[in-house]
């Protein structure tokens, strides 16, 4: 074990502690507020050693409490240092067993406890995109109103992104690490593959789109369990959830199609016979508006390519383009768009 902490920590529970290590022990509780529930580890594995009583053992929160009891009377007159003098007797007898013990519930914790690492995270908000270099050099095209985690040891045993909205992944080939995109639906999984998934919160399915190499798709921790399933170049899953049951739709896209499904991160959006009440939440969320449909166009399929047009422009366009007479109005950042 290379942490100096550790013989910080074995040389004051069996009474070989220097103010120095003292210092250091206090310096180290204070610097991270994790560093106490890290103690508690090590105190826990003394106490399975042997040292305590029954009643008394694997309380973390006791261990603690003793503990801090010694460190703060380490200041204190030398007679109620005594008072625990009997106690470190009887631990020193046990030493290398601590050591052994302290060793196996580290192993113990790391493999089987929570990962506590801090979270990095990144957001494209309303009206914006982003794009975003991983540490592993994988990019991340996140679209407007979505944002992702992932822990900030990110790419040393596995690589895992939490996804809230819209994204495309172009991952990198890391042998023994596999990519997964977690969300509250589905949890899909490559290699080194690009693909897109959409994963809104105000949305009541999430849909993946595969555009080259080879993803694997499992249930989300919101739904029931469903069968694993592996998608192929241009297939289209969508998850949804009915009477609490996982249903799953799986469509085989030509790849125009599936091209322009996820042109919204290039610099031109193509729409192909896009239902004008989809077309609605892709506008607002492109530019940080609300649509009210008129009810009688909300079916009506809408096509066209897009670039840096103003909102205004694209309602034109929009208008100009339909076979139906269709007016619009924008107050603000409130548009209607309704059948004359």
């Amino acid at each position: 074990m290379n942490n100096p902490i550790e013989d910080y920590i074995i040389r004051f529970v069996v009474r070989k502690e220097s103010q120095e290590d003292v210092q250091k022990l206090k310096e180290w509780l204070v610097a991270d507020p994790a560093h106490r529930d890290e103690l508690k580890e090590w105190l826990v594995a003394w106490d399975i050693a042997g040292m305590l009583d029954a009643a008394e053992k694997f309380s973390a929160d006791k261990a603690y409490q003793r503990f801090m009891f010694r460190v703060n009377a380490e200041t204190a007159p030398k007679m109620l240092r005594k008072n625990v003098v009997f106690t470190t007797i009887r631990r020193i007898a046990v030493i290398f067993v601590v050591s052994f013990s302290l060793g196996m519930l580290y192993y113990y914790w790391t493999k089987n406890q929570p990962e506590k690492n801090a979270f990095i995270e990144k957001i494209a908000p309303l009206g914006s995109k982003s794009e975003i270099q991983l540490p592993d050099g994988g990019t991340v095209w996140l679209n407007a109103g979505s944002s992702l985690r992932y822990h900030d040891n990110y790419g040393k045993t596995k690589r895992d992104i939490y996804l809230e909205g819209e994204g495309y992944f172009i991952v990198a080939r890391q042998s023994g690490k596999p990519f997964t995109v977690y969300t509250a639906l589905a949890n899909i999984t490559a290699l080194g593959t690009e693909f897109n998934v959409k994963a809104y919160t105000d949305e009541d399915r999430v849909e993946t789109i595969l555009i080259s190499g080879e993803i694997t798709v499992e249930n989300g921790e919101a739904i029931g369990a469903f069968e694993r399933t592996i998608l192929k170049p241009w297939q289209k899953l969508s998850v949804s959830v009915s009477d609490s049951l996982p249903v799953l739709v799986i469509t085989q896209l030509d790849p125009d199609i599936a091209e322009a499904e996820v042109s919204w991160k290039e610099r031109y959006w193509r729409l192909e016979r896009v239902p004008m009440k989809d077309l609605a939440v892709k506008l607002e969320r492109r530019y940080d508006v609300l649509i009210q449909v008129d009810d009688r166009l909300k079916d009506y399929p809408f096509s066209g390519t897009f670039g840096d047009e103003s909102l205004e422009q694209v309602l034109h366009a929009i208008q100009s383009s339909a076979p139906i007479p269709i007016l619009y109005d924008i107050d603000g950042k409130n548009v209607f768009i309704r059948k004359e």
